[in-house]
């Protein structure tokens, strides 16, 4: 019966976070009750807690994490301003004739702005929206393809990305609690292959392009954006946002704020004169650096802060000698490095978690519960699916990831299903609910930078990502039986 209770922090921080949007809190409060189910004193409960998040934050590579994060944000927002986007946005519009075009563009842009879901809807966002205006193309339709050209594509990238910075810090942890070994990057890369939701909603996305291949909804809205009387729909929802100041992460309230961990500013302006280079020669030093330090290290999470380090050193540089003052590159480094503030946190509570589950006996109750009565090759379509309830729910993919994975691999090592898939499952079902809770913060801030009605846009979108999210859990379902 004891075991039991090794469920309970999990399980009271999914509920109070599906209850109230608010990740961190709910983390809070599942580790303080797991940390009482141990000491059995109020007291102690609380020096216990203490005890776990200062363990977490003491770790070395707890601290590579961390650091690559603030640190990779901030570089994000000193390339916001280098005007390199805007300068590559300008070279494209000149071979932009058509609306098919002007998806091109969306996801021609994804080989320079992957390295952030939220730089990569701001920045592409920008320059095709005037684009998208110009032929006919509904807000609701930009935002859906620039949604889903972000995390489904950025969560498949295993180097220079926000993403693996944070997933190769949850895996690790996962690893380390049910007693995996192996490095983490080489077992994120193995599950690649299988996330199945990523594909299938990236494939989706590219064949709507073509009008025909379109749910009702969306079908009505191209009608109406080509219809000669057409509304100026684009021009009220921009007059809108500048009167009222509203931006992406406000439209749904109080809820998106929980779970906004890509939260850059959409009004950002560059401060250089648009020049491609100040794009290119960051992402020219920063791929090749880390890809050489993370394969001639056996501690990848700092091999990439290394690497991260390196280009942040010389890109300020680079922008210091075309004449940005120190304190603007300082000011906006350290604003880009906080917009990640709340992933840090969600972090700095959702490891410990981790551990006090563990500590309450999860991998002895999981072994005697499920090792002998659970399939192993229905475990990676059971993860899916419980992911990606928790994620639509709380609006956090990366907060689902950190609750989930301790728990998948757990389950994965005492039924003996293939980890890489189980990996991929809840990385997956993560994904889902980025890209199609009302509450996520991706899906507030692509209707905000598209100037989409943000339910409007929630409901013409919402057919595909769940047509994605079924065939998804077909696969994971049926791939564990073929494999």
């Amino acid at each position: 019966m004891e075991l039991m209770y090794s469920v309970v922090p999990s399980l009271v921080a999914i509920i109070i976070a599906i209850w109230t949007k608010q990740v961190i809190p709910s983390l809070l409060i599942g580790l303080w009750i797991g940390s009482f189910l141990l000491t059995e004193s109020l007291f102690m409960s609380v020096s216990k807690t203490v005890d776990y998040i200062v363990g977490v934050l003491t770790d070395t590579g707890n601290i590579n994490v961390l650091l690559f994060l603030y640190i990779f944000s901030g570089l994000v927002a000193l390339i916001q301003i280098s005007g390199g986007i805007q300068a590559f946005g300008n070279w494209m519009k000149k071979y932009i004739t058509n609306s098919k075009r002007v998806f091109g563009v969306l996801w021609g842009l994804l080989p320079i702005t992957f390295i952030d879901c939220g730089f990569r809807v701001v920045a592409t966002g920008s320059i095709v929206k005037s684009l998208s205006q110009k032929y006919h193309v509904s807000s609701e339709r930009l935002a859906y393809m620039l949604n889903n050209s972000a995390s489904p594509v950025i969560i498949l990238i295993p180097l220079a990305t926000t993403f693996i910075g944070y997933v190769l810090g949850v895996v690790e942890k996962g690893m380390q609690a049910s007693g995996i070994e192996g490095s983490a990057l080489a077992l994120f890369i193995q599950s690649i292959p299988f996330q199945f939701f990523s594909y299938t909603a990236i494939g989706i996305a590219i064949l709507s392009i073509m009008p025909r291949f379109n749910f009702s909804g969306m079908k009505e809205l191209i009608k109406v954006n080509h219809s000669p009387d057409k509304p100026a729909h684009h021009d009220e929802m921009s007059e809108k946002y500048h009167e009222k100041g509203e931006s992406a992460k406000d439209q749904t309230g109080n809820a998106v704020k929980g779970g906004m961990e890509h939260n850059h500013d959409m009004d950002e302006k560059p401060i250089l004169k648009p020049r491609l280079m100040n794009l290119i020669l960051p992402l020219a030093v920063l791929i090749p650096l880390s890809f050489f330090l993370m394969w001639s290290s056996e501690e990848p999470s700092h091999s990439m802060l290394i690497a991260l380090l390196i280009t942040t050193v010389m890109t300020s540089l680079l922008y210091r000698v075309q004449g940005i003052k120190i304190e603007t590159l300082v000011d906006r480094f350290i604003k880009g490095g906080n917009q990640l503030i709340v992933t840090i946190a969600i972090l700095a509570v959702a490891w410990p978690i981790s551990d006090v589950s563990q500590d309450l006996g999860l991998g002895q109750l999981i072994e005697n519960t499920l090792a002998g009565n659970l399939s192993p090759l229905l475990v990676p379509g059971l993860l899916f699916i419980v992911t990606g309830a928790v994620s639509y729910f709380i609006g956090s993919s990366w907060g689902s990831w950190a609750l989930m994975v301790p728990i998948a691999f757990t389950l994965a090592v005492s039924t003996g299903s293939v980890i890489p898939i189980a990996l991929a499952a809840v990385l997956s079902g993560g994904t889902f609910g980025d890209v199609t809770s009302p509450v996520s913060g991706m899906t507030a801030m692509s209707a905000g930078i598209a100037e989409a009605e943000h339910m409007k846009y929630v409901k013409a979108m919402s057919p595909y990502n769940l047509l994605a999210g079924m065939v998804a859990a077909l696969l994971f379902f049926v791939v564990p039986f073929i494999i």
